[in-house]
């Protein structure tokens, strides 16, 4: 075989293995497109705001939804790594700092909650949650984030929460709510050595309104009623209905002179009569109190002591309405 023959193969040879190798390239091209398809499709797209920060603190990624979420783009996360911190609510920071150094410690973050300022000024509620991101060789190539934008969950838990401690006809805080106040404010009296006054105030005759005018006469009593005592409490004062037409207060007071005070203002500002579209009704109340600590400490002793008051007016009044007739 010529010099020249043995010359052609080994080009031959050298451009079919060229061939093999840029099949393979271009195999590799193709798997690779395609898993760059893939996370484009799953981050790109992705309601949650996706990130990945450096050690140095740069941002590696961050996805468009960011935008969505906070009203900055990408790129000024990109120009201001520490963006996100400025972004957060000043009554939450110590609340991300206390997640960064739990970060720093184990490489693994519970999620958190916390609130952030948009760049229209608007307050969102964002659930967070990383991990430290670690190369093959153990090194540490950073952070990876992600933020959930949670705003409208938050509402909906404040409102059950809301529901769950009030009384949907009122809207006052219902009786699990006030037993709560009532036993902070002994917790609180006891601690500074104050006092204070439980009022039960109950309908008379309540069940002859709901008969004659109906029960949406009744109900428009109660929640008119509920209105006016709403009115008639001050910044430190509760008022909440118990359950059918019986409601209860908590008021504070210096002295039990102060009860009297108490009792005029809603005899004076509470109207006994209620007005609506078709029918005026005249509504009788009864009001029983009971004083912490000279009627009791406990919230059982207080509560019987103001029930006991007011049973007891209320048939006073009852034997007083059937004189006069």
């Amino acid at each position: 075989m010529s010099q020249f023959s043995r010359h052609r193969e080994q080009v031959e040879s050298t451009i079919n293995q060229l061939r093999e190798l840029i099949n393979k390239l271009q195999i590799l091209e193709d798997e690779y497109l395609r898993q760059e398809e893939k996370l484009f499709v799953i981050s790109e797209f992705a309601n949650d705001w996706e990130y990945w920060q450096a050690p140095d603190g740069h941002y590696k990624y961050v996805s468009p939804s960011c935008k969505v979420v906070t009203g900055y783009k990408p790129q000024e996360f990109y120009d201001d790594p520490a963006l996100l911190k400025k972004i957060i609510a000043f009554d939450n920071w110590e609340k991300w700092k206390a997640h960064n150094h739990s970060m720093a410690k184990n490489g693994l973050v519970n999620p958190i909650e916390f609130k952030i300022h948009t760049k229209e000024g608007k307050s969102r509620w964002i659930h967070h949650i990383c991990q430290t991101v670690t190369g093959r060789n153990g090194e540490n190539l950073g952070v990876r984030g992600s933020n959930r934008d949670i705003t409208e969950l938050k509402k909906l838990q404040e409102k059950l929460k809301h529901m769950a401690g009030h009384d949907l006809l009122t809207g006052l805080p219902n009786r699990s709510l006030f037993l709560e106040h009532l036993k902070q404010t002994i917790k609180e009296a006891k601690r500074n050595g104050r006092m204070f006054a439980v009022v039960f105030i109950d309908l008379d005759d309540f069940k002859e309104i709901n008969d004659t005018h109906g029960h949406e006469a009744g109900d428009t009593v109660l929640k008119k009623l509920a209105q006016e005592l709403t009115g008639v409490t001050r910044e430190n004062d509760i008022v909440a209905r118990l359950g059918g037409d019986e409601f209860v207060g908590l008021f504070d007071v210096s002295h039990d002179a102060d009860v009297g005070i108490i009792r005029r203002k809603i005899f004076d500002d509470v109207h006994n009569e209620i007005h609506c579209p078709t029918y005026n009704i005249t509504i009788h109340y009864s009001f029983g109190v009971s004083i912490y600590p000279t009627d009791g400490t406990s919230v059982d002793t207080l509560l019987k002591k103001a029930d006991l008051a007011m049973y007891l007016q209320k048939e006073n009044n009852k034997a007083e309405r059937k004189k006069n007739k």
